[in-house]
């Protein structure tokens, strides 16, 4: 999955996959000039038992410090899957592209 941001806002959210198993690996791929974070959420708007609305939905920065205010290419994980995963660019005109790549226990 794939999510790209150029200039200052949020990317879309990407739903990740609740049964994956974990690691989760990301890559920031990063054109120009840009400061950026990956931010998640367990917040999810289409929970049946406690839905969160999207205006309503809290986004934290990524526990690994390398994709926080960073500013090149970089690569990460988590190690569990979350709800949604977004890039916040906070400065520049450049692009940020985020690559999402979940483990599976199928054929591709």
């Amino acid at each position: 999955m794939t999510a790209s941001q150029t200039g200052v806002g949020q990317s879309r959210p990407l739903r990740l996959d609740d049964w994956a198993p974990a690691p989760t690996s990301i890559q920031v791929d990063v054109t120009g000039t840009v400061t950026y974070t990956v931010e998640t959420t367990l917040d999810d708007p289409d929970s049946p038992t406690d839905p969160v609305p999207v205006g309503s939905m809290i986004w934290i920065a990524s526990s690994d410090t390398l994709v926080v205010s960073a500013s090149a290419t970089k690569q990460s994980s988590f190690a569990f899957a979350p709800c949604f995963v977004r890039l916040n660019v906070t400065a520049g005109t450049g692009t940020a592209t985020l690559k999402v790549l979940q483990s599976s226990n199928g054929p591709r």
